[in-house]
């Protein structure tokens, strides 16, 4: 009876201890909420849509020589990408906030899809392309998996995880990121066409 009445008067405490200490442990709990918190709009994208002026302040330029292993095991050389943009996010399988906005970015690379001027690699930090290519087909996504088989500059990866980047056609940072977003916001599709847009007009210029 006593056990009782101290488990009745400290209910609430009881409940909230047992909420923290199953997000504490639970890699599937923390992720579910975050992605929850994703729907409030609380993890919007940040864009910079003055995408001249980040191009004309922005002296960095993707080197050569950074290069990624697909989970086939064939190597890509990012800078042989230049003239495409380039959406790279930087996870973990075991990671709750990369594990949070994966669905977001497998729907905008779904209605990207018909765009044949922007690529996506997720990258496996980890190097586990195994892990990373099950993760992706146990929760149905389609996103390719990638593994760092070079340097990365840290001004696009300085270990954080989740990272994303979006990078132009002539290899500078348009977009930088450290943390979950919700990258299937109508605000950051608008961001990416009108780049792509963009690349476009310059294509064809006499």
């Amino acid at each position: 009876m006593k056990l009782l009445s101290i488990i009745r008067s400290n209910v609430v405490f009881i409940i909230c201890f047992a909420l923290l200490a199953t997000l504490y442990f639970s890699v599937d709990a923390r992720t579910f909420l975050i992605r929850g918190l994703m729907r409030t709009g609380l993890y919007k994208a940040n864009i910079e849509n003055d995408r001249v002026s980040l191009l004309a302040s922005n002296k960095w330029t993707l080197p050569e020589g950074v290069s990624l292993t697909s989970a086939d095991g064939s190597n890509v050389r990012l800078s042989d990408q230049k003239g495409k943009l380039l959406f790279i996010n930087f996870w973990a399988p075991w990671c709750p906030p990369c594990r949070a906005e994966m669905p977001g970015i497998n729907a905008l690379q779904n209605k990207l899809k018909d765009q044949k001027n922007i690529e996506f690699y997720m990258v496996d930090v980890d190097s586990k392309p195994k892990a990373a290519t099950n993760y992706m087909i146990e929760n149905k996504l389609s996103l390719p998996v990638y593994s760092p088989s070079s340097f990365i500059p840290v001004e696009i990866f300085d270990g954080n995880l989740p990272t994303t980047v979006v990078i132009s056609p002539e290899g500078k940072i348009i977009y930088h990121d450290i943390g979950a977003a919700d990258y299937n916001h109508p605000d950051f599709l608008k961001f990416i066409l009108a780049n792509l847009e963009m690349q476009d007009r310059a294509s064809i210029k006499p």
